[in-house]
């Protein structure tokens, strides 16, 4: 009887997780990966928009308003692209400076957005010179393949319209409308 209760006894510790092996403090665990840009309701979009024109005069990089919302899965697939391609990250970060302007059935943030064509889908982009003119207007659906963002698009979008050296247009000051009116059906 002693050694059915001592067996029992064995077999409830080993199964509760008793030794399980504990983890080394000495070991530092994995950093956490970045948060995605917050798309906050409560800021001021227009006051958004000039602070970044300001700063872009003084770096030569370009500036892409990104539209969307924390409401909105595509937008986070969109940055999960970006954390899963650091070569992306990189090129985006090094060449431009990213404005996230909430939109929403509620808020469509239309006097920040006046001066630009109609949001089309989310997320949206629009890439500026570094002046505040209007180079690009594009809809975040061109750049996918088979419903899941394209790295490959996604590299040829931020290099076409990354500032050159001399810091001249990469190409010419017309919008790019296409995919105006894309969906994802």
């Amino acid at each position: 009887m002693r050694t059915l209760l001592r067996i029992s006894t064995f077999a409830i510790l080993l199964t509760s997780g008793l030794f399980a092996q504990q983890p080394d403090p000495a070991v530092p665990s994995a950093p956490a990966a970045p948060a995605a840009p917050h798309y906050d309701p409560m800021r001021n979009a227009s006051a958004d928009i000039a602070a970044a024109i300001s700063e872009a005069r003084l770096s030569g990089k370009r500036i892409i308003l990104e539209v969307g919302g924390d409401w909105c899965p595509w937008c986070h697939s969109l940055h999960k692209l970006f954390e899963e391609h650091p070569d992306l990250q990189s090129l985006r970060d090094s060449k431009y400076l990213i404005v996230p302007v909430f939109y929403s059935r509620e808020d469509k943030n239309e006097k920040a957005l006046s001066d630009f064509p109609k949001v089309s889908g989310i997320p949206y982009f629009y890439v500026l010179e570094s002046d505040g003119t209007l180079l690009c207007a594009q809809d975040a659906v061109d750049l996918e393949t088979d419903h899941v963002y394209d790295p490959r698009k996604m590299k040829d979008f931020l290099t076409k319209w990354s500032p050159t050296s001399s810091g001249s247009l990469a190409t010419t000051k017309t919008p790019n409308r296409t995919g105006l009116g894309a969906s994802r059906d």
